[in-house]
């Protein structure tokens, strides 16, 4: 019998990925929109009709997946200052308190953006041109704000990130 902590990292792991190829499609989508749409300008002297507000929802889908991603390989920015002055029990504690910190962060984030997503239509949050609702996008970004939240937590427990990211994985997608 399995530990249920043991498949969480795995879990992690392919959540991740799937915002990742979710992104990649996203980005793939809007670069062939904008060949389109720059063809189409010069082809017909005038631009598509609601191409902004598709490309508004394609970019908010593709930062959610960069950040679901960009948790799950420890790729956000961070400053080590402190590992190169302070000693390994300064490190401990500050990197605990890092976590819980980034833990309430984007816990508060997730939680508004959530929020901001269930009113939907009645509170006017939808594109201006072709009307597309902003509510599924909340939501995208609401459940990768989610996800980092419980690989910091993960990290708090483990004490280091689910994955390292190693300059050998840099030509790895994923």
């Amino acid at each position: 019998m399995s530990m249920p902590g043991k498949s969480l990292p795995k879990w992690l792991f392919r959540t991740g990925d799937l915002f990742a190829f979710a992104a990649g499609l996203a980005v793939v989508i809007l670069v062939l929109m904008t060949v389109v749409a720059v063809v189409g300008r010069y082809v017909f002297g005038q631009p598509i009709f609601g191409i902004e507000d598709v490309s508004r929802v394609l970019l908010a889908f593709i930062v959610a997946g960069s950040i679901a991603y960009g948790a799950k390989r420890g790729a956000h920015v961070h400053v080590d200052v402190i590992s190169m002055q302070a000693g390994s029990k300064i490190l401990v504690i500050t990197d605990i308190i890092a976590r819980l910190v980034g833990i309430a962060v984007v816990s508060f984030t997730a939680y508004s953006l959530f929020s901001k997503g269930l009113c939907g239509k009645a509170c006017g949050y939808f594109t201006p041109n072709l009307s597309i609702p902003y509510m599924p996008f909340y939501f995208a970004l609401s459940l990768s704000m989610a996800l980092y939240g419980l690989i910091l937590v993960v990290d708090l427990f483990t004490g280091n990130p689910v994955e390292e990211h190693t300059p050998e994985d840099e030509g790895e997608l994923f």
